[in-house]
């Protein structure tokens, strides 16, 4: 290129103002010769790249969840044996089969909750800290940020918590129908 000719201009605009409408104004003002492109667009495989991660990362903690799942299904499995009696008191002070599965479900939804309750803050704290103090780098020098970046977006924590809240009310459900369909005997 000769001394008055250039081939890139990067553009910084203020705060308020949209990066894709900047973008589409220059474009239509220097016409369709001109290339516009947004940080986003320049970058669109690193960001394509955390999308997919973000959501492989989604599904590897539903499996673990899963295997979690099958842990709360045996805990409440053997209070349901070890509270036989219990709920053979219950039967026969007139509690209905709905009330004594209710017990055991909204156990079971405890569990679930403070620990949900416990992960959602440690994950709150760990983005926290990562986001203002930038302890995970990023090496190779070919990215724009030198840090890795964390966004923490609400409807992703919502997503979390109906998650585990749908595990735990089928983790649930079959110890506390065992608990309410079986006939406890006070004699034995």
């Amino acid at each position: 290129l000769s001394e008055d000719q250039f081939s890139a201009i990067e553009l910084s605009i203020k705060s308020g103002y949209s990066a894709a409408s900047v973008a589409t104004s220059i474009e239509a003002l220097l016409g369709k010769g001109v290339k516009t492109q947004t940080r986003y667009q320049q970058n669109q495989s690193l960001y394509a790249v955390m999308q997919m991660e973000k959501w492989v990362v989604y599904g590897i903690l539903c499996l673990i969840l899963i295997v979690a799942a099958f842990n709360m299904i045996g805990a409440l499995t053997m209070l349901v044996l070890e509270k036989q009696k219990d709920i053979a008191v219950l039967q026969a002070m007139g509690a209905t089969k709905s009330v004594i599965q209710n017990i055991f479900l909204y156990e079971g939804l405890l569990l679930a909750a403070i620990g949900s309750g416990a992960g959602i803050l440690i994950a709150f704290t760990v983005c926290y800290i990562q986001d203002t103090f930038h302890v995970v780098k990023l090496t190779g020098g070919s990215f724009i940020i030198n840090h890795y970046p964390v966004k923490m977006i609400a409807s992703d924590f919502v997503l979390v918590m109906l998650t585990v809240t749908v595990v735990a009310v089928l983790a649930s459900w079959f110890p506390s129908r065992k608990a309410a369909d079986q006939q406890f005997s006070l004699k034995s």
